[in-house]
């Protein structure tokens, strides 16, 4: 039986009834008695039909969270409440990065407000494929970008479903864009000249964005010889380094792995020993690198000084002109590829694929889902390594033998 009260007098009535064995509800109802015993009532009555299963508990609930707005944003535009708010609360939850959460919330904010969409049952497949294609021509993005933000509104809508707030994923059928057709950042990776140059660059090169040369020098290093992405690199403190072992390990806990695994990575002992004394400096507990937001700008800034020492080098006037129009570790070069930080990643795989390791091999250490990956995207063939190719191709030689006659051949065989 429902009982109701005030909590004050003049106040407005309170109901407190079961809407389930053992789950007790209190709801505000108004300063009319008479209006807070229909309420009353009508809440017992429904309790009592879903627990009969007259009323569908599942469509219930989904009711209930369809009534809630997507995104609530406070006076500065920050996402404060509604459905959105609470998908990134559960990412933080699960480990996700406060950076990768926000980076979700925002791509899929973009795409909510562009579809206009206040409610679940707003977020339609056809809304969202025209809201990206609104954003694709207003903001100029590329195909890539286009499915990121796909993925965060895939993410978002599959979160609905699999927390029960809404009956289906709307969006998990929604193909994303083919990103070969329209690829407009492609890295290259570097050659074994420009990666020593690149070290030594570093090595002797002033701070840059708070990281000295030295901390720089370590840090591509570590990624050439690892294929760590920045924001794993960024991760690591003194304990993810276990430098005696056989063999040597740095580890990438699951909070900061793309693929929410915590990764084991194998490393050279020549790495190992120029890690350990580098390390023994490091306070534990804290990141190892002070890596900038944007960790681009520090390659940039060494691949400039490193060039311009090469430039400087020439033995003379035309060997100059000739250094200056070579894309020799140039950012870009003649073809539009860059060589930015993740371009490192790329250089460590093409590396491997280029020793001979075993396709296998080179997708378990480049922690790909597919060799398809490691090698259609990944992988970096240069005119060197097809001229090699072909200089292990055995000689294709003209030899004579002695034939008979194709007549006399025809005769003795009939």
């Amino acid at each position: 039986m429902a009982s109701i009260y005030r909590r004050k007098p003049g106040g407005p009535y309170y109901v407190t009834y079961f809407e389930r064995p053992g789950k007790r509800r209190t709801v505000k109802g108004s300063r009319d008695r008479a209006a807070t015993e229909a309420l009353a009532r009508k809440l017992e009555s429904d309790a009592m039909l879903r627990a009969y299963g007259v009323i569908d508990a599942k469509a219930d609930r989904c009711a209930k969270a369809e009534a809630r707005p997507l995104v609530v944003k406070d006076a500065d535009g920050e996402v404060r409440d509604g459905q959105l708010a609470d998908f990134y609360n559960s990412l933080i939850a699960k480990g996700t990065t406060q950076k990768q959460a926000k980076l979700v919330r925002t791509r899929a904010t973009a795409i909510i407000e562009q579809c206009d969409a206040q409610y679940i049952s707003d977020l339609t497949p056809s809304a969202v494929q025209t809201a990206i294609a609104e954003l694709r021509k207003k903001e100029a993005l590329s195909y890539q970008t286009c499915n990121h933000y796909l993925r965060a509104i895939k993410q978002f809508s599959r979160w609905l479903y699999r927390d029960r707030r809404t009956r289906e994923d709307a969006l998990a059928h929604l193909p994303g864009y083919n990103a070969a057709l329209d690829r407009r950042h492609q890295r290259r990776a570097l050659n074994d000249d420009e990666i020593a140059r690149l070290l030594q660059a570093a090595e002797k090169g002033k701070p840059v964005r708070g990281m000295t040369g030295p901390d720089r020098a370590m840090l591509y290093r570590l990624a050439l010889g690892t294929g760590f992405r920045a924001s794993e690199l960024a991760s690591l403190v003194p304990d993810s380094f276990n430098l005696g072992g056989r063999p040597p390990t740095v580890t990438v806990e699951a909070g900061y792995s793309k693929h929410r695994r915590r990764d084991v990575q194998p490393i050279r002992r020549d790495l190992a020993d120029l890690l350990r004394p580098w390390i023994e400096g490091k306070t534990p507990g804290l990141p190892v690198f002070n890596m900038p937001d944007k960790p681009v700008k520090l390659v940039q800034a060494d691949l400039a000084a490193a060039r311009e020492a090469w430039i400087e080098e020439a033995a003379s006037e035309k060997e100059r002109d000739e250094r200056e129009k070579s894309s020799f570790l140039e950012y870009r070069d003649a073809a539009g590829h860059v060589a930015d930080f993740h371009a490192l990643r790329h250089t460590f795989i093409s590396r491997l694929v280029r020793s001979g390791a075993n396709i296998k091999v080179a997708q378990e250490l480049a922690r790909h889902s597919t060799p398809t990956l490691t090698l259609g995207r990944y992988a970096h063939v240069q005119l060197a390594d097809q001229t090699r190719a072909l200089d292990a191709l055995p000689a294709i030689e003209q030899r004579c033998t002695a034939r008979r006659p194709l007549q006399a051949a025809s005769t003795n065989s009939a």
